[in-house]
């Protein structure tokens, strides 16, 4: 989804921008000068040796080289809103200032979001995102369950039970025990594969109301099914979700508005991150895997 930035330009967001980047000029031009330059960035090699540290920590590996870009990109984001919640003040009376400013700002930003949604947003929302919100075929069947070790010849078992059942022999008076429910009612592929497995849940999910048909495999053994009921996918209409689809709108809307305005602050700030060799990286793994030993 992209944003509209006509409609964009109506929206309290836009105000803040302008609040900050006065703030941000207003504080460029009565600084010190000779306090550090605050729209410039160093991300040092102690801070990415720290960085890498930290990750190693948690995941008891080294990042690769794409981790640790993630890493030291999130680091300079941190930065970033840390810095501007500092100068508008937001650090006062709170003691856990780094991470903290970054948390108030994001959620000042969050509350700049309107919730008022047009329909029409949504709808086109809903269209463009139909895999979150698409309802799954539904089925009914029955089983009859055939296990593996009770069967010399289980092809040869399951063939001769078709016959029987499709000449209507009862379905409860044939096949083995199992702990799988004989009847399933309007369940979809997502249920069949909690229950025995997504290769069986595939192959189920192909049928159509009609004879007994199989045998279909679980990781338990095989089964004979006759499906007499199903439900095709489908889109809802957004009357029937819209609540849903509007909390998903939002949370995407939300966080592009929240790297929008990252982006305009970031281009206020030269960053800089220093060069670190392989050796330098691997030595600051050796000594964390130490550490954890």
């Amino acid at each position: 989804m992209k944003l509209n930035f006509n409609k964009l330009v109506h929206e309290p967001l836009v105000h803040f921008l302008l609040i900050g980047a006065a703030i941000f000029v207003f504080y460029g031009l009565t600084r010190d000068v000779a306090s550090e330059a605050p729209n410039r960035i160093v991300v040092t090699q102690g801070q990415q040796e720290q960085l890498v540290a930290n990750f190693n920590r948690t995941w008891l590996r080294p990042p690769s080289k794409d981790e640790l870009a993630g890493l030291v990109d999130n680091y300079v984001r941190e930065e970033v809103f840390y810095r501007e919640a500092m100068a508008m003040g937001l650090d006062q009376d709170d003691p856990m200032v780094r991470r903290r400013m970054r948390m108030k700002l994001e959620f000042i930003l969050e509350d700049l979001s309107s919730e008022t949604v047009a329909d029409a947003d949504l709808v086109a929302f809903l269209q463009k995102h139909p895999e979150k919100f698409r309802a799954e075929t539904q089925l009914s069947f029955q089983q009859v369950y055939l296990d593996p070790k009770k069967r010399m010849d289980i092809e040869a078992d399951a063939k001769e039970l078709l016959t029987r059942l499709n000449n209507g022999v009862a379905a409860d008076s044939v096949g083995d025990s199992t702990l799988s429910p004989y009847e399933y009612k309007l369940v979809t592929q997502s249920d069949i594969k909690r229950s025995l497995g997504e290769g069986f849940a595939i192959e189920v999910n192909k049928l159509s109301p009609g004879d007994w048909t199989g045998p279909i495999y679980s990781a338990y053994g095989a089964h004979l099914l006759k499906v007499s009921e199903r439900i095709e996918a489908r889109l809802p209409e957004l009357a029937e979700i819209r609540d849903l689809v509007k909390r998903e709108y939002l949370v995407v809307l939300k966080q592009q508005q929240k790297d929008f305005v990252y982006k305009k602050l970031r281009d206020n700030y030269e960053v800089t991150v220093e060069p670190v060799s392989r050796a330098q990286v691997l030595e600051s793994n050796l000594l964390s895997a130490a550490q954890v030993d």
